[in-house]
C-alpha cells in the first residue's frame, strides 16, 4: 500500500514538473478550491444542535460556567443577555450534573455550612445573625425541591423577647418565589410552602408568611382570608373536581367512538354544601327487655273462727323498650343536579344521537328524580384554528427532514464532485504529457525482424546450454558421438 502511493507520488511529481508555470497555476486552484468546497460542506453537515444547559443565570454564575466549559473545550453558545448557555445536543444531561455537583452555581447563599467554620470571639448578636441567614437558606433550598419553582428567597424576622406577653410581637416571613417559564402554583403548594416555613420558625403562623412572586403578585393573599370565604372556595373547588372527573369520562368515551376532536363536552354538577345534622330515636314495642324485677312476700292468718293461715305475693317488673338512635352529619356536599351538553359534529343520523344520548345518560348515572339533563346537538366544526396549526407542525417537521436530506445529499455530492474533479485533473495532466511519435513502417519490420532473429538466438544458447550440459554429465557418449562425425564427413 505505501509503495503504491510512493509511486503516485512520484509521477504526479514528475508530471508536474512537465507543465508550465499556467497550468501549474489553474491545476492548483482547482484543487484549493475543491478542498475548501468539501471541508465547509462537511463542517455545514455536521454542525450540531445546541440545547439549553442553564437559563435566568446570575452574571457571576454564567462566568464561572463559562470558564469551566472553556476549560474542558466544550463549544457553547450565550443566548438571552448571557443569562442563558447552551451546549451540543447530547452533553447537556452529564455537565449539568458535574456543574451542580461541584457547586459552581451559588445558587445565592450560604447555609448551616456556615457553623462549620470556627470562630473565636464571635459575638452573640453575630451568632444570631448567621443563624438567621443559615435558617434563610435552608428553607430557600428546601422551597426549590418543589416544582414549578426555580428559585426562592426568604428573609424572617425574629423579634427580640419582651418582658411582658402583651408586649411580645410576632415573628413574620416575606417569601419571593420565580417560577419556570409558563408554571403556576395552586393553592395547595401556596399553603404547603407557607406551613413549612412556619413550622420551621419558631414562633411564627402561617398568616405571617407574605409569599410574593418575581412579577410582584401576592401569593398569599387566600391565606388571610376568612374562614367562610375559605369553606366557599373549597366547596367551589370540590364542585370543580366533580364536573372535571364526569367530563374526563365522558370526552374518553366519546373520542373512542366519535374520534378526537369530533365532540365538544360541558358539564354542570349543582351541590348542595348544606351541613345537616340530624337525629333520630326509633322504638320497638313487640321486642322488650326485663330491666328489674322487685318480688314481696307475705304470710299471716285469717281472722276466723278456725286461725287459717294466709300467705301474700307481690311482684314488680320494669321492661326496657328497645331504642335505636341514628345521628346523621352531612358535611361533604350532595349533588343535586347534573346537567350534560354534547356537541357533535354534522353527518350523524337522528339514531344515533338517540343511542349517544342514552350511552351518556347510562354513564352519568342519570337520576329523573334530581330532574337530570342530557342535551346532544350536531353542528358543523369550525376546524380552521387546528388545521392551520397541524399544517404549522407538519410544514416544520418536513422542513426539518428535508433539511437534514439536503445536508446529507450535499455532503455526498461535495465527495462526488471531488472525485470528478481529481478525475479530470489527472486527465488533463495526462493529456497535456507529451505523447510519443508515431514510428515508420520501415522501423516497425525491423523490429518485428530483430524480435524473430532475438527468439532465434534465445533457441539456440538453450541448445549451447543443453548440450553442454549433457557433455559435462557424459563426456564418454559425447566422445563417441564427435568420433561418429568425423568418419562421416571423411567418408
Amino acid at each position: 500500500m505505501f509503495e503504491f502511493f510512493r509511486q503516485f507520488l512520484n509521477q504526479l511529481r514528475s508530471v508536474f514538473k512537465k507543465l508550465n508555470s499556467p497550468q501549474r497555476f489553474i491545476i492548483f486552484l482547482v484543487s484549493i478550491g475543491s478542498i475548501i468546497t468539501i471541508i465547509l460542506l462537511m463542517l455545514w453537515a455536521s454542525q450540531k444542535n445546541y440545547v439549553v444547559l442553564f437559563s435566568n443565570l446570575d452574571p457571576k454564575d454564567a462566568q464561572k460556567i463559562r470558564e469551566k466549559l472553556s476549560g474542558q473545550k466544550i463549544p457553547y453558545k450565550l443566548e438571552t443577555d448571557g443569562t442563558a448557555i447552551l451546549v451540543p445536543e447530547g452533553q447537556e444531561t452529564g455537565l449539568r450534573l458535574d456543574i451542580i455537583s461541584q457547586g459552581i452555581i451559588s445558587q445565592a447563599g450560604i447555609g448551616y455550612e456556615i457553623f462549620d467554620r470556627a470562630n473565636l470571639g464571635i459575638t452573640d448578636f453575630i451568632q444570631k445573625i448567621n443563624y438567621r441567614r443559615a435558617l434563610q437558606e435552608e428553607l430557600a433550598r428546601t422551597i426549590r425541591y418543589i416544582q414549578n419553582v426555580e428559585r426562592a428567597r426568604i428573609n424572617i424576622v425574629l423579634p427580640e423577647e419582651a418582658l411582658f406577653k402583651e408586649d411580645q410581637k410576632e415573628t413574620t416571613a416575606s417569601v419571593v418565589l420565580t417560577l419556570r417559564a409558563g408554571a403556576e402554583l395552586t393553592r395547595e403548594n401556596i399553603y404547603s410552602i407557607a406551613k413549612t416555613i412556619a413550622m420551621s420558625v419558631e414562633g411564627l403562623k402561617i398568616k405571617n408568611v407574605s409569599i410574593v412572586d418575581s412579577y410582584g403578585n401576592d401569593l398569599s393573599k387566600e391565606l388571610n382570608r376568612e374562614e367562610v370565604y375559605l369553606m366557599t372556595a373549597n366547596q367551589i373547588e370540590i364542585q370543580n373536581e366533580v364536573e372535571k372527573r364526569i367530563k374526563a369520562g365522558l370526552e374518553s368515551m366519546l373520542n373512542v367512538v366519535l374520534g378526537p376532536g369530533k365532540s365538544i363536552v360541558r358539564v354542570t354538577v349543582d351541590m348542595n354544601f348544606k351541613e345537616i345534622s340530624s337525629s333520630s330515636e326509633t322504638y320497638a314495642p313487640g321486642s322488650q327487655i326485663v330491666r328489674s324485677e322487685d318480688r314481696s312476700e307475705a304470710a299471716g292468718t285469717v281472722s276466723d273462727t278456725v286461725g287459717t293461715p294466709s300467705r301474700e305475693e307481690s311482684s314488680i317488673i320494669n321492661y326496657e323498650i328497645n331504642k335505636i338512635v341514628e345521628e346523621v352529619n352531612d358535611k361533604y356536599g350532595k349533588i343535586e343536579r347534573i346537567s350534560v351538553s354534547v356537541t357533535v359534529d354534522t353527518g350523524r343520523t337522528q339514531q344515533e344521537l338517540e343511542d349517544l344520548r342514552n350511552s351518556i345518560m347510562a354513564s352519568i348515572g342519570y337520576n329523573e328524580t334530581r330532574r337530570d339533563q342530557v342535551q346532544v346537538v350536531q353542528f358543523a366544526f369550525d376546524t380552521t384554528a387546528r388545521e392551520a396549526e397541524e399544517s404549522r407542525i407538519r410544514a416544520e417537521k418536513r422542513q426539518e427532514l428535508m433539511g437534514k436530506i439536503i445536508r446529507y445529499s450535499l455532503l455526498s455530492f461535495a465527495g462526488i464532485i471531488f472525485l470528478i474533479v481529481l478525475r479530470s485533473i489527472f486527465k488533463s495532466l495526462d493529456m497535456l504529457l507529451p505523447k510519443p511519435k508515431p514510428k515508420p513502417a520501415i522501423d516497425i519490420e525491423a523490429e518485428a525482424i530483430e524480435e524473430e532473429i532475438s527468439a532465434e538466438a534465445q533457441r539456440r544458447a538453450q541448445m549451447l546450454d543443453q548440450v553442454a550440459k549433457f557433455a559435462r554429465d557424459k563426456p564418454e557418449n559425447v566422445a563417441s558421438l564427435l568420433a561418429t562425425w568425423l568418419l562421416e564427413e571423411k567418408t
